[in-house]
């Protein structure tokens, strides 16, 4: 079986203020693995990733860094199903 992959970005932080907007967010990111889902899309995991920025004019020579979150999805590729049938 041969799989293809698919990143979607994932939230940073979740801001809640109590445990309604808990399960607000939670049930946001469930619904966000269910969209996926519809097209044949599998949660695999859910990485981060650094990035860093070289210096720019202003930035007095500092380099800047950032993390992001993304979920990674895998589903078979078109071709291993038909070959299989």
């Amino acid at each position: 079986m041969q799989y293809e992959y698919k990143t979607v970005p994932a939230p940073m932080v979740l801001s809640i203020k109590n445990e309604k907007e808990a399960h607000t967010a939670i049930g946001n990111f469930g619904d966000l693995l269910n969209k996926e889902a519809v097209d044949g899309w599998e949660f695999h995991s859910m990485e981060s990733i650094s990035t860093e920025e070289a210096p720019g004019c202003f930035s007095g020579g500092r380099v800047t860094r950032k993390s992001y979150n993304m979920l990674i999805f895998k589903r078979e590729k078109a071709e291993t199903k038909a070959e299989e049938a």
